[in-house]
């Protein structure tokens, strides 16, 4: 298991993601030098928004109970506008949705950054976050090989259902061609929605 020194996380100007930690131990020692909160899952999102508005300004008036998600993500950024915040949080492979959207958002500040752990397997739709972070103990993680055929998945089956609509129409050369067309590229997107359930996730 690789020994990660407090200062590499501390030094590191972008996201990071560690394998089976817990970033609580982090936070304990971040908290007194610098603006950060954790938590130990992701979700639910609005109340994780709640809990990082009111570390970053206490101060803040807002209707806690009818502020939308949206208007939580827009007010933090603001907030943030000129101060540097780390968010921590266990978990990643809980991320959903509506988690992924809102975490996703506010990274797209400079001033935003996240230190995270997983200790399972994540969804597909999680990678596009994923691949924003450093994971600095990749040779910790028992499924390494995943990440190397998750980036080239949808592509695959892009390939595969683009070879089953030529074939599809081989097969029925007509002088109906329009309609044969159509029936092609819908059979080539059935195909694809299905390789996407059966094995689109890790």
């Amino acid at each position: 298991m690789k020994h990660i020194l407090f200062n590499e996380l501390v030094d590191e100007q972008e996201n990071i993601i560690i394998y089976n930690r817990n970033v609580d131990l982090y936070y304990h020692k971040l908290k007194n030098d610098y603006h950060c909160t954790y938590f130990d899952e992701p979700i639910p999102v609005r109340i994780k928004l709640l809990e990082i508005l009111n570390t970053v300004n206490p101060d803040c008036k807002y209707d806690k109970n009818h502020i939308t998600i949206a208007e939580l993500k827009e007010v933090i950024l603001k907030e943030l506008a000129t101060n540097e915040f780390i968010i921590l949080f266990n978990n990643f492979e809980k991320l959903n949705k509506s988690a992924l959207n809102a975490f996703q958002h506010l990274d797209k500040s400079k001033n935003v950054r996240f230190i995270c752990s997983f200790k399972k397997r994540f969804k597909n739709e999680a990678y596009p976050f994923y691949k924003t972070f450093k994971f600095i103990n990749k040779e910790d993680y028992p499924y390494e090989e995943n990440f190397k055929r998750i980036n080239i998945t949808y592509t695959v089956y892009a390939i595969l259902s683009l070879v089953c609509i030529l074939v599809y129409l081989r097969a029925s050369v007509s002088i109906y061609m329009a309609t044969f067309v159509i029936g092609a590229l819908w059979f080539g997107l059935i195909i694809f929605r299905t390789l996407m359930y059966a094995g689109g996730r890790v």
